[in-house]
């Protein structure tokens, strides 16, 4: 028995002395160039985990992988991380502590830049069923900022050899909201009979629906008072085509038979018109107005030989510059 296991220890310790003798014999610039590597089966080889970097003198110039299985899962490439958005602005309106500043962005609005214009939203002429005719305006001028500015409105008509009737008014007007303004000024009223002055306060903006509203009380000498409404609306049946409604109506606090205007509800006009833009600054305009006294005005109007209520048709420009 302890001969065969005497002789089997020394064979494996002559194999163990050859196999050190050979790897302290091999060079260290050992040439793969001509192994083939063609019938190598590397399907059972673990690929996932790191391998160690090959020698810098190992050369594989001319090693054959056309027969090497790599049967093994694909790895997924690693996701890159996601560049931040270029440009970007803050999350919050400004009003939190990092506001714009931080970004170096610095709003600002445009409120205190002066401004003008002359608007005339009636400029032509009118006939009515008793055959007169006559020349009508209904324009303002504004000049000043967003929030302030001086506004003067001067509207009426010209009768042919019957004489005229209108008004002039300067205001400062003042925005209180972004859709309302509040005026304070003068009004003076010209034309045929005595001229008249008063004191005038008024707000104008923008009802729902886009109505257009101009409400204006006045104090005069004598202790006169007045109020007048005006309201009109612009219905877009094309992007150049606008119908317009537009309703006045004016009340007396006390007659005036030097003016032919008596106490209460005095006067009122609905009319229509129908504007085509050839540009936004230029837009002739056809139309009908039915203008009625009331009360004591339409006494008055009687008793000078004129018409209770008229019916008139109009045309003219709206422009604006």
């Amino acid at each position: 028995m302890m001969k065969p296991l005497t002789s089997l220890m020394a064979l494996c310790a002559l194999t163990m002395t050859l196999a050190t003798a050979a790897a302290s014999a091999q060079p260290a610039g050992v040439d793969h160039g001509a192994m083939d590597h063609g019938a190598m089966d590397h399907s059972g080889m673990r690929h996932g985990a790191a391998q160690a970097p090959a020698p810098a003198a190992t050369d594989h110039a001319n090693m054959d992988h056309g027969d090497m299985g790599h049967d093994g899962p694909p790895q997924a490439a690693p996701t890159p991380p996601a560049a931040p958005p270029v440009g970007s602005l803050p999350t919050s309106d400004g009003a939190a502590e990092r506001g714009y500043d931080s970004y170096g962005i610095h709003p600002h609005m445009m409120d205190d830049m002066p401004a003008w214009q002359v608007l005339f939203d009636k400029f032509g002429v009118s006939h009515n069923r008793d055959g007169q005719n006559a020349l009508q305006w209904d324009g303002r001028f504004w000049f000043g900022t967003a929030t302030d500015r001086l506004l003067v409105k001067s509207e009426g008509e010209r009768e042919n050899g019957e004489g005229s009737d209108g008004k002039v008014e300067a205001f400062w007007s003042h925005a209180v909201s972004p859709f309302w303004d509040l005026q304070l000024g003068a009004r003076r009223d010209i034309g045929t009979g005595p001229k008249r002055n008063w004191a005038a306060i008024g707000i104008e903006g923008v009802l729902p629906y886009n109505i257009e509203l101009e409400t204006t009380a006045y104090v005069g000498a004598s202790g006169r008072t007045a109020l007048a409404l005006k309201a009109e609306y612009d219905l877009l049946l094309t992007q150049r085509l606008i119908f317009t409604p537009e309703l006045e109506a004016s009340l007396y606090g006390k007659a005036d038979p030097a003016r032919g205007v008596g106490s209460g509800l005095a006067e009122g006009s609905l009319s229509f018109r129908l504007r085509y833009e050839v540009t936004r600054e230029f837009a002739p305009y056809i139309g009908v107005s039915f203008d009625r006294k009331f009360g004591q005005t339409a006494r008055y109007a009687s008793d000078a030989g004129a018409s209770r209520s008229q019916t008139a048709l109009m045309a003219g420009v709206r422009f604006w510059f």
